[in-house]
């Protein structure tokens, strides 16, 4: 009986229009991330996502309304969710790393593949079946979403995407468009907008503070340095070597790390497909590389990349033993980086700049071994 009403009481929410002509009052500072608003009104909270590929549009908006008020009778358009969440279904493991970091870890009874989630409470759930293993994001098990009693699911929206199924399960979809952020705090910056589903949003507030003064220190380190080292970004992915590009979150990373980025003077925020010459012609002199790869087996080598393509050895930090790695089947980067952006600019600036940071441990890269161990 309660998915059934679910949908009525979205209807509801959508009929509303006077509410829509007003502006509220903002729910926090939010001073990093463009993705998203909050704002509070008398009686609920209006959250919006805007559309990371039309930022003249809303991607999604909703409407949160706490679970012990009555719902008022007017409300602007988008999906009602009732507050806080207790829980929650979750497409990832970065999903899983923003509710722990607010303290609600304990809300999520409900994952896509948990063969790459690292989380411990997570891993925990599924053995004790109190975490459900609900399929892929994209081949989600609907009846297994429902089973879990989830009241949302957070998902991460890739441009024109549907939820075909999950969307007739009156679920609630939270569009999580943290990824899209191309700088590094304002990615860590959704913290605020998960915690205002949970109730939570002092919290984050303090958390994210924290996390900004630390990586905002960290940053301040690196721009006394008289330096700027060249940084070259991954490795061959077949014929083409994806490099971030020049407004992209790795490149502003390795701004705030004072170093110098072949691509600075490009705009994009993805990536950008390029052939061995290419890299060569602009990279070849760089004075570190920086390569993330996943290999459960085991960790990459110089014999390895050389093996992989004999050519690597042109460039200057293959030849200076100046590769610094992060495997990600060992290390959760894309899980926990968004709560650490300290500890990833960190690890930058040792590797930038070797004289700062020196009783300070890496934490994601590390240097790479000449030989497998």
């Amino acid at each position: 009986m309660k998915r059934l009403l679910f949908p009525v009481i979205l209807l509801l929410a959508a009929c509303g229009s006077p509410a829509e002509e007003h502006r509220g009052t903002p729910a926090t500072e939010i001073t990093h991330a463009k993705g998203f608003t909050l704002e509070t009104f008398d009686g609920y909270t209006v959250a919006r996502v805007r559309d990371p590929w039309d930022t003249t549009r809303t991607l999604h908006t909703y409407v949160l309304v706490p679970k012990d008020e009555p719902i008022p009778e007017v409300l602007p358009s988008g999906d009602l969710v009732r507050t806080p969440v207790e829980r929650a279904a979750v497409a990832s493991g970065v999903h899983c790393t923003l509710l722990e970091a607010i303290g609600c870890g304990d809300a999520v009874c409900a994952v896509c593949q948990p063969e790459y989630i690292s989380h411990r409470f997570v891993k925990d759930g599924i053995e004790a079946g109190t975490v459900a293993d609900i399929g892929s994001p994209s081949q989600i098990n609907v009846e297994k979403l429902i089973d879990s009693d989830a009241e949302l699911i957070v998902m991460s929206p890739f441009e024109g995407i549907s939820y075909g199924a999950v969307e007739k399960t009156g679920i609630a979809v939270i569009e999580c468009a943290s990824y899209m952020e191309t700088e590094p705090l304002g990615q860590t910056e959704w913290l605020k907008f998960h915690a205002a589903f949970y109730d939570r949003l002092p919290q984050a507030d303090s958390l994210f503070r924290q996390i900004e003064a630390r990586y905002n220190a960290v940053r301040d380190t690196a721009s006394a340095a008289t330096a700027r080292p060249k940084v070259l970004a991954e490795r061959r992915a077949g014929q083409v070597w994806y490099v971030p590009g020049g407004n992209s979150y790795a490149a502003n990373l390795y701004r705030d790390a004072g170093t110098t980025y072949p691509w600075s003077d490009d705009n994009s925020t993805g990536s950008l497909a390029l052939g061995f010459e290419q890299v060569v012609d602009r990279a070849g002199d760089a004075d570190v590389w920086l390569i993330r790869y996943y290999d459960p087996a085991s960790d990459l080598t110089y014999g390895d990349l050389k093996n992989e393509y004999s050519l690597y050895e042109l460039f200057k930090p293959f030849k200076n033993r100046e590769i610094f790695t992060c495997n990600t089947a060992v290390i959760p980067y894309y899980e926990t980086a968004i709560v650490n952006p300290d500890k990833v600019l960190s690890d930058i600036v040792k590797i930038a700049h070797p004289e700062m940071l020196c009783d300070t441990p890496f934490h994601y890269y590390g240097p790479m071994a000449d030989i497998a161990k």
